[in-house]
């Protein structure tokens, strides 16, 4: 039988308590629904993701264990406000200090908990970040057993664009968007938030928002920026909302025949992070991993608004390598941040977002972060997995826990 440490000793405690938590979870339900207006699609996610159990020779762990300790994690808050402070807690949990409603997590918490699979504890931003082993230290888990956290959006948003007028003055290009839930079922009437981002200027350029069709489609024509500049070179980036649910993804000209001279999100070793200072500024943090200097360096934000729709700042870093910028932000809401790196003629560009760091899963273009790596070679002898709807900042994401046993 699989009986973790912290578990051990609050077991009988959780069991009188089991009913109270049922309870809690039916407010939980509840107030969600207030809190956020789901549409009855959007109910139908929910209740299938919160049953989305995957499970490989689960006789030594138990999905009750499991769930108990998952929501140990995401129900309790640990050290207050621990995600704001720079020395690591003695006691953790993810929940937001700031909100009375079950499974809201804190973003700061997030943000410094994934940050270590980037950045070395010797960061500028001066915060000691958690590493496996002493994050399995703090929450006291049997030392034969891992875990795994990931944080994703509940949509997939997938993007290609294509020049359509070349002759055209100025030539034109398309950017088309699918976007679909985690079964791959079309999500219709979601808002799609369209933006050009000139790799020559820096700047975000919107283009419109468009209202996905009944396959989850959606498409938009724009003027390429610069198309007579030898060196230009652009991306589009499309944000997708439907109610609290969102997504993100970007895709270069795929008829281009430069693209080996831009390297964008996870190819491009260049490292953005958001960090939480407190609840209403974040610190942007700009890692380039680059020999010689650059020739530009621009910082372009794209952040919703108090209105729940977006907005964009710019700012030029000149010819930096690394930069620290705090910025003030609304209480909830999606906020991406885009680094631009020239040097000859070669561009880097790091895509980050609060509240989660996101990396593109190339076989899907699903965009993730996990904590904890699952090694598939070797040899596990029990393994469960559940996810979790989580709020962050208003919005509904995904928090896959997986535990295994070697």
């Amino acid at each position: 039988m699989f009986w973790p440490k912290f578990l051990t000793e609050k077991w009988q405690r959780k069991l009188k308590k089991r009913r109270r938590g049922q309870v809690r979870a039916v407010d939980f339900i509840v107030s969600l629904l207030l809190f956020l207006l789901m549409l009855t699609q959007v109910i139908i996610i929910i209740f299938n993701i919160q049953s989305d159990v995957i499970s490989a020779g689960i006789d030594d762990i138990s999905y009750e264990e499991l769930d108990i300790f998952g929501r140990q994690l995401l129900e309790q808050e640990g050290d207050s406000f621990w995600g704001y402070e720079k020395q690591l807690p003695s006691t953790f949990g993810l929940a937001d200090p700031m909100s009375s409603t079950p499974l809201t997590i804190s973003a700061a918490k997030i943000a410094r908990l994934i940050t270590r699979t980037f950045l070395p504890i010797s960061d500028v931003t001066g915060y000691e970040m958690f590493d496996y082993n002493s994050l399995k230290e703090i929450i006291n888990i049997d030392s034969n057993f891992d875990f795994q956290i990931g944080f994703s959006p509940f949509l997939e948003v997938n993007v290609v664009s294509n020049t359509i007028e070349p002759l055209s003055d100025p030539p034109e290009a398309r950017a088309e968007v699918i976007v679909s839930n985690h079964q791959n079922i079309p999500i219709s009437d979601a808002k799609a938030y369209f933006y050009t981002i000139d790799l020559i200027t820096g700047n975000s350029i919107f283009e419109g928002i468009l209202l996905t069709n009944s396959t989850g489609g959606a498409s938009v024509d724009y003027p390429i920026p610069n198309f007579n500049d030898p060196d230009n070179e652009h991306f589009t980036i499309v944000i997708v909302k439907k109610a609290a649910l969102w997504g993100m993804n970007w895709a270069y000209l795929e008829d281009r025949e430069t693209t080996e001279r831009v390297l964008i999100g996870s190819e491009s070793n260049t490292t953005i992070w958001g960090g939480g200072i407190n609840s209403s500024s974040i610190l942007i943090s700009d890692i380039l991993e680059v020999i010689e200097t650059p020739d530009n360096h621009f910082l372009s934000i794209i952040y919703e608004n108090t209105t729940s729709e977006f907005s964009t700042e710019f700012i030029d870093l000149g010819t930096s390598i690394d930069s620290n910028e705090t910025m003030l932000i609304p209480d909830k809401g999606l906020i991406f941040f885009i680094s631009i790196v020239r040097v000859d003629n070669s561009f880097k560009v790091g895509i980050g977002s609060y509240p989660a760091i996101l990396d593109r899963n190339s076989d899907g273009g699903m965009f993730y972060h996990i904590f904890g790596e699952f090694n598939p070679s070797r040899n596990v002898e029990a393994m469960l997995s559940k996810i979790f709807p989580i709020v962050v900042r208003g919005t509904l994401m995904k928090c896959q826990l997986t535990f295994w046993r070697e």
